[in-house]
């Protein structure tokens, strides 16, 4: 019994350990003829101008990081539905081959009950072990994003791609484990250089 609960632990410590996003869905434009991309404008649909700022930010870093040239569209471009034509203007200013835009479809709110039981062995050791046996119950959200990519020349959609994460608050990390897992499979799929 003492060797499973400690099996349990290790592989509950290992699972928080990988990262928070799963692909879910994913779609490339089969007829698309590229190049790839070495330069992209980073697009956050938010209605909250610091989430905004933070993933087109953090997103931006770590496609640098990866060796794309990446502008956040923020710094040009205002939050909601007017900023078409100042998108197309940054893009064409910037040289951005593509625009990269990630936005939430939905979030889920669950909820989750790891029961245990009490130790038995008579009376006595169940009722003790009744009281320290009480259920764990988590609440939590996930989050699913749609990201896409669209081609700055030709203005459709190239790749697409939906992620599911559990909710958290702090966005940097969770835009880095997005990014993290994003950004190499756009290079394989030959999105980005």
């Amino acid at each position: 019994m003492k060797a499973l609960r400690l099996f349990a632990l290790a592989a509950g410590l290992v699972l928080c350990a990988c990262s928070n996003v799963s692909v879910t869905n994913q779609w490339r434009d089969p007829s698309w003829p590229g190049p790839p991309a070495s330069n992209v404008v980073v697009v956050g649909i938010s209605r909250s101008d610091t989430m905004r700022h933070i993933f087109e930010d953090t997103f931006s870093q770590q496609l640098q990081a990866a060796g794309v040239q990446a502008s956040p569209s923020y710094t040009q471009i205002p939050a909601g539905t007017t900023g078409a034509v100042r998108l197309r203007d940054l893009v064409k200013s910037s040289g951005a081959q593509a625009v990269l835009v990630t936005r939430v479809q939905r979030v889920e709110q669950k909820v989750s009950v790891t029961p245990s039981g009490p130790m038995y062995g008579g009376f006595y050791g169940w009722y003790g072990g009744a009281w320290a046996a009480t259920p764990d119950v988590q609440q939590y959200d996930v989050i699913t994003l749609e990201t896409s990519v669209w081609d700055a020349r030709s203005e459709k959609l190239v790749w697409t791609v939906t992620t599911q994460g559990i909710g958290r608050n702090n966005v940097p990390k969770a835009t880095t484990e997005l990014a993290q897992t994003l950004i190499p499979k756009l290079k394989a799929d030959g999105i980005l250089r």
